[in-house]
């Protein structure tokens, strides 16, 4: 069922769904007030993607639970939407067991929370410590500018595969137990400038493979144990000038394949605690954010070290604006392009060293 650009429509009867009807888009109709609750409670539902955009009235989803056969959440550009389940819905954490996999909340600049404030407090008054749904694999949240929270916790039975975190700047603090996900692959958090750390236990090193931090302006530290994502393989970092020196502990783990950084604190940090040759796995370092009087590459500083990976097929370098000369041996290179971008490309491992 598709209902787009009825800008007029401000209800729906209050009746229960076709027991076949699968799929909901409702997009553009900024009128409409709330969902029938008949939809959320039918346990003969067969409703699995509910994808909501543009409906700037509705201030929530769900009076008390969402539909128990949905597996697929998507809500765009909802202005006054305020959480995913309204006051009354106390007791809904433990009505039904959810098969969301997939939530997506985009754009939604009025959004607190998830769950009502009195729903989670009832959740951990009950010792309910997972309010997400178990089944969740995908959890997407951008540009919600006064998310401060998503849950308080996570159980170590959810299914989490992927989190995506982005552009939410009131957002403080992150769920304790990311250490107890089992299936988490991949976590992007950018820009939540009012993130401060991580929780503690750090990440769970068994299937984690890619990780980004970018923009989190207040971040101090990294998750605890870094060197120990021993799955790890695309790392990204920068925009995060609170972030404070290097430890042994605070090491990026040497199966990397691909590695990102911008700014050059963290780089120099690197440098420090022994450079790259132990990162015997890497392909792809892409580096942005220099010091301006930097004029050549890699630094000419005997203590800071200039050998690049031998394993090294792909270096990029981002806004560079006084880089004179690359300290490398044999390689062929593209020219500086007036983007300030340079891509070089290794034909064959080789080390590299500040030997012409």
């Amino acid at each position: 069922m598709r209902i787009h650009n009825c800008s007029s429509l401000v209800s729906f009867p209050e009746a229960v769904l076709p027991s076949q009807l699968r799929v909901i888009s409702i997009w553009d109709s900024g009128a409409l007030k709330f969902l029938p609750e008949a939809w959320m409670l039918d346990n003969n539902s067969s409703l699995e993607i509910l994808d909501i955009r543009h409906c700037h009235l509705l201030t929530y989803i769900a009076g008390v639970q969402l539909p128990p056969s949905l597996k697929q959440l998507e809500i765009y550009n909802c202005d006054n939407l305020r959480t995913l389940t309204a006051e009354e819905g106390i007791h809904s954490s433990r009505r039904h067991t959810s098969l969301l996999e997939c939530l997506e909340i985009h754009s939604c600049p009025s959004l607190t929370c998830l769950i009502s404030k009195n729903e989670l407090r009832a959740a951990l008054d009950y010792l309910v410590v997972g309010n997400l749904p178990q089944a969740l694999k995908f959890l997407s949240i951008w540009h919600c500018s006064k998310l401060e929270s998503i849950v308080e916790r996570l159980d170590n039975k959810i299914s989490l595969e992927v989190i995506e975190i982005v552009s939410c700047e009131n957002l403080k603090m992150l769920p304790h137990g990311l250490h107890k996900l089992w299936h988490l692959q991949e976590i992007d958090i950018q820009d939540c400038e009012n993130l401060v750390s991580f929780p503690e236990g750090g990440l769970l090193s068994a299937k984690l493979k890619r990780l980004v931090i970018y923009g989190c302006k207040k971040l101090e530290a990294l998750p605890e144990g870094m060197h120990n994502l021993s799955s790890l393989q695309y790392l990204t970092i920068g925009g995060v000038p609170s972030l404070l020196c290097f430890t042994e502990d605070g090491l990026f783990p040497t199966n990397l394949h691909s590695l990102e950084i911008d700014g050059m604190k963290i780089w120099k940090s690197l440098m420090q605690l022994g450079g790259f040759h132990r990162y015997t796995s890497l392909r792809r370092l892409a580096i942005s954010g220099c010091d301006e009087d930097m004029v050549s590459f890699p630094l000419e500083d005997i203590r800071l070290g200039t050998t690049l990976p031998a394993c090294l097929t792909q270096l990029e370098i981002f806004n560079f604006p006084n880089l004179e000369r690359i300290m490398t041996r044999g390689i062929g290179m593209n020219s500086i392009d007036q983007t300030g971008f340079l891509s070089v490309t290794f034909n064959l491992p080789q080390v590299l060293d500040a030997s012409t």
